[in-house]
C-alpha cells in the first residue's frame, strides 16, 4: 500500500510539472510574439508580384506565385503540379515534422502519441508544397509587401529548407493524397518545441526583411506584425 501511494503521488507530479511547463511554454510563447522585430523598407515596384502567408489557428504558410522572372517552382516540385494550365498558379510552402503531417490532416485525426513524437522524436521533417489558386481575398491570407531583393531572399530561405536532389529538384517523401495538388518533399531541419512550422515562417519573412516577432511557435505570432 505504501508503494501503491508513492507511485500515485510519483505520477501525480510529473503530471502537475507536465501542466506548468505546459503553462509556462504558452506564457513565455504569448510574450515573446507581441514583441515586433521591424522589417527593412521595401522598394515595391508595381511590377512585383505579390506574395502572401496563410494562416490557420495552429499553422501558416507563405504563398508564391508558381512562376515568376526569379523562380520556376514548378521545376523544382514538379510531383503535385496541374496537368492542365492554371492561370495566374501559385504555391503554398509549410515546413514541419513529416509524420505529423500525414497522420494529422485535421485535428479530429490529431493522437496523443502523434503529438508526442512530432514534438520529442525529432523525426524527419518536410516541406509541404501545394499548388493552389492566387489567395487574395481569402480570409486568413495577408498580402506581403515584397521588393525584388526581399522576394530572392524569400525564395532562397525555402530552397534552402529543401533536401534537393542530385538534379537540382525536390526529394519526393510522399504525395499528400490522391486529386491532391500537393506533395511533401524532404527538408533540412527538426521540429522541436522552440521550432515550430510558424517559427520557420518568421524566419522565412525575416530573411525577406518583413516584419516579425521575437518568437512565433504559434500562428498568430506570425500574422499579427504583418499589419
Amino acid at each position: 500500500m505504501k508503494a501503491l501511494r508513492l507511485l500515485l503521488a510519483t505520477i501525480a507530479a510529473l503530471v502537475a510539472g507536465l501542466l506548468g511547463l505546459a503553462v509556462l511554454y504558452v506564457a513565455v510563447a504569448t510574450v515573446l510574439a507581441l514583441l515586433p522585430i521591424g522589417g527593412r523598407a521595401q522598394a515595391v515596384a508595381a511590377s512585383d508580384p505579390p506574395a502572401y502567408v496563410c494562416a490557420t489557428l495552429t499553422h501558416t504558410d507563405i504563398v508564391l506565385p508558381a512562376r515568376d522572372g526569379l523562380v520556376d517552382w514548378t521545376a523544382l516540385f514538379p510531383d503535385a503540379v496541374p496537368v492542365a494550365f492554371v492561370p495566374n498558379l501559385h504555391v503554398a510552402f509549410g515546413w514541419g515534422d513529416l509524420t505529423f503531417y500525414r497522420e494529422t490532416p485535421s485535428w479530429a485525426d490529431l493522437r496523443f502519441s502523434t503529438a508526442m513524437a512530432a514534438l520529442f522524436g525529432g523525426g524527419p521533417s518536410a516541406l509541404h508544397v501545394a499548388y493552389v489558386l492566387d489567395p487574395a481575398g481569402v480570409p486568413g491570407c495577408r498580402r506581403l509587401a515584397l521588393d525584388r531583393t526581399g522576394r530572392q531572399a524569400l525564395i532562397e530561405t525555402i530552397r534552402g529548407t529543401a533536401a534537393l536532389g542530385p538534379d537540382g529538384r525536390g526529394v519526393l517523401v510522399a504525395p499528400a493524397g490522391t486529386g491532391t495538388y500537393e506533395a511533401f518533399y524532404a527538408a533540412h531541419g527538426t521540429y522541436r518545441p522552440w521550432r515550430t512550422c510558424n517559427v520557420w515562417t518568421a524566419e522565412a519573412l525575416r530573411s525577406a526583411g518583413a516584419p516579425t516577432a521575437l518568437w512565433t511557435p504559434f500562428s498568430f505570432g506570425v500574422m499579427w506584425p504583418l499589419g
